[in-house]
C-alpha cells in the first residue's frame, strides 16, 4: 500500500505552486497583489486562520504555506491595486479590482440526494455515487458561460468530496465588478433556491436557448432516475408528482380525469424508470404547453446548477485553491479538464490523488490537467462576453427566436456539436440568438446607483412600467 502523507508534507513537497502562479498571473497580473489566506491548526486542535498573505513568486508562496502551523489548506482571493497590506486595504488605500470568476457546485444543495451515512456525516462514498449530477451541472454551466458570455478559458476542479468548482480566467471575467458578477450568477440560475420544488421559468428559457435540453433530460433519466434510484420507492414517486402541482393549471378541471389518479398510477409501476416513463407520457399526451413547461421546470430542479452566491458575486471572496487537500477525505482537489468526456469520465475515488494512499504517478497525471483549457469557440459567442460587464439590470425578453405556443424557445433538434466539430464558419444570413437575461432579476442590491462610473448601461434594459420579471 502506498505510504500516506501529512498535509504539511503535501504542501511543502508536492503542491504544484508553479502551475498555480502561472494561472493567477496569466493575464499580466502581479502575484504580489493577490491575497492568499492560510488555514491550520495547533497541536491541541484549535483552528488557525491568516488572511492578507502575499508572495512575489511560487517559492515565496510555498514557504509561506508550508511554514504555517499545522497547515490544512490555503485560499486565493482578489487582486488589489496597491498591494495586500491589511492596513492599506482597511483604509481604502488598496482596492480589490480583479478576481477569478468562480462558481461552487455543491451536492448538499440538492435536497433530494441522500449523502449522509448512519452517523449523520456527509459520506465521500455517497458523494462519489452522486458525482454525475455535479458533473452534469459543471458541464451545463461551462456551456452556458461559453455560449452566453463567450468565456472560454475555464478550469474545472473536483472539490475533494461534495462537488465541483468552475473557475473562469478570461480577462473580461477577471475584471467584473461585484454587480456584474451577480448579474452573471442571476442569468445562469435565475435566483433558484435550495428549497425550490421547480426551477424558475427563466432557467427553462436559458436551457432551451443554449441547447441544454438533451443534456438535462439525459442526466435526469440516466443518473438521477437510473443510477440514484430517485423514483424507486412510492414516497419519492408521490413527492415528484406533488412537485408538478398540476392542479395549479387554470384549466385543470378539464384534465382532472387524466391527472387526478396519477399519484396512484405511478405506485403500480415496477421500477423507477417505468414510473418516470409513465409520468412523462401522461404529461405529453395532453398537448398542453403549460404542463410540458412544468415538467421541464421540475426536472431542472434536480439537474440545473445550484450555485453558492457568495463565491461568485463577491470580488473579495476567498476560495480554496485548486489542488488543495480536503481535510475530511484527504483527497486532492484535482483538475479534470473542461471537455464533456473528461468531466463525466472523472471518478473521484480513482482519479483524485489521496494523501491517505499517496500515488505520485496519479498526482503527475492530475497536475498535467492543471491548466486552462480554452474551449474551441465558435464565432457565435465572440462578442457575447460584453454582456457580463454591462449586465447591471435585466433586459427585456425578445421574440426574435422561434417560439413554442407557450412562449418557450424550440430547440428540440439542436445537437451538441461543440466537442465534435470545433469552430465552424457562420452560415449565410446567421443571426445571433438574443440574450434571455431579461428573465432574471438583478441581484439584491444591484441598481444603477451602485454602478461603477465607467460601466456602460445595458441597451434594452427594463424600464419602469414594463412587464414584471417572469423568473419570480
Amino acid at each position: 500500500m502506498p505510504p500516506p502523507l501529512t498535509p504539511a508534507e503535501y504542501y511543502a513537497k508536492h503542491y504544484p505552486y508553479e502551475q498555480l502562479v502561472a494561472l493567477l498571473t496569466r493575464n499580466g497580473d502581479d502575484l504580489a497583489n493577490c491575497e492568499f489566506a492560510i488555514e491550520g491548526k495547533t497541536s491541541s486542535g484549535d483552528k488557525l486562520y491568516k488572511r492578507y498573505v502575499s508572495a512575489r513568486g511560487a517559492s515565496e508562496l510555498r514557504e509561506a504555506v508550508s511554514r504555517f502551523t499545522g497547515v490544512t489548506a490555503f485560499h486565493f482571493g482578489a487582486l488589489y491595486d496597491n498591494g495586500v497590506d491589511k492596513k492599506r486595504i482597511q483604509a481604502g488605500e488598496s482596492v480589490a479590482t480583479r478576481r477569478v470568476l468562480s462558481f461552487d457546485i455543491d451536492l448538499t444543495d440538492l435536497e433530494f440526494l441522500k449523502l449522509k451515512d448512519a452517523d449523520g456525516q456527509v459520506s465521500a462514498e455517497m458523494c462519489d455515487k452522486a458525482y454525475p449530477v455535479s458533473a452534469a451541472a459543471a458541464y451545463i454551466l461551462r456551456r452556458v458561460l461559453h455560449k452566453a458570455f463567450g468565456y472560454t478559458e475555464l478550469l474545472i476542479v473536483y472539490s475533494g468530496r461534495r462537488g465541483v468548482h468552475v473557475h473562469v480566467f478570461d480577462e473580461k471575467a477577471m475584471a467584473l465588478s461585484d454587480e456584474a458578477r451577480a448579474a452573471v450568477l442571476d442569468f445562469v440560475d435565475c435566483g433558484m433556491q435550495r428549497s425550490d420544488t421547480h426551477a424558475p421559468t427563466g432557467v427553462r428559457l436559458v436551457m432551451n436557448m443554449y441547447g441544454q435540453r438533451k443534456d438535462v433530460y439525459r442526466t435526469f433519466h440516466t443518473h438521477v432516475v437510473g443510477e440514484l434510484g430517485l423514483l424507486e420507492n412510492g414516497e419519492d414517486r408521490i413527492a415528484f408528482v406533488n412537485r408538478l402541482d398540476l392542479a395549479a393549471y387554470e384549466e385543470y378541471e378539464k384534465y382532472a380525469p387524466t391527472f387526478a389518479p396519477l399519484a396512484t398510477d405511478v405506485l403500480k409501476c415496477d421500477t423507477g424508470a417505468e414510473a418516470w416513463k409513465h409520468i412523462e407520457e401522461r404529461i405529453h399526451s395532453t398537448g398542453v404547453e403549460w404542463m410540458r413547461e412544468r415538467l421541464d421546470c421540475v426536472v431542472l430542479a434536480y439537474v440545473w446548477p445550484r450555485l453558492d452566491a457568495a463565491v461568485t458575486r463577491d470580488i473579495k471572496h476567498l476560495t480554496k485553491v485548486p489542488f488543495s487537500c480536503h481535510a475530511a477525505t484527504g483527497r486532492v482537489a484535482a483538475a479534470m479538464g473542461s471537455e464533456r468526456k473528461r468531466i463525466f469520465s472523472f471518478k473521484p475515488a480513482r482519479d483524485a490523488p489521496s494523501l491517505r494512499e499517496w500515488h505520485q504517478p496519479l498526482m503527475h497525471a492530475a497536475v498535467a490537467r492543471f491548466r486552462v483549457d480554452a474551449a474551441r469557440s465558435t464565432a457565435t459567442a465572440a462578442t457575447a462576453a460584453t454582456a457580463a460587464t454591462t449586465a447591471t439590470a435585466a433586459t427585456t425578453a425578445t421574440t426574435a427566436t422561434t417560439a413554442t405556443p407557450g412562449g418557450g424557445v424550440d430547440m428540440e433538434g439542436v445537437e451538441d456539436m461543440e466537442d465534435v466539430a470545433g469552430a465552424q464558419r457562420r452560415r449565410a444570413g446567421f443571426k445571433r440568438k438574443p440574450s434571455p437575461l431579461a428573465t432574471c432579476a438583478p441581484a439584491a442590491g444591484a441598481s444603477a446607483s451602485h454602478r461603477r462610473p465607467d460601466a456602460p448601461v445595458v441597451r434594452g434594459a427594463r424600464q419602469a412600467g414594463q412587464a414584471a420579471n417572469p423568473c419570480r
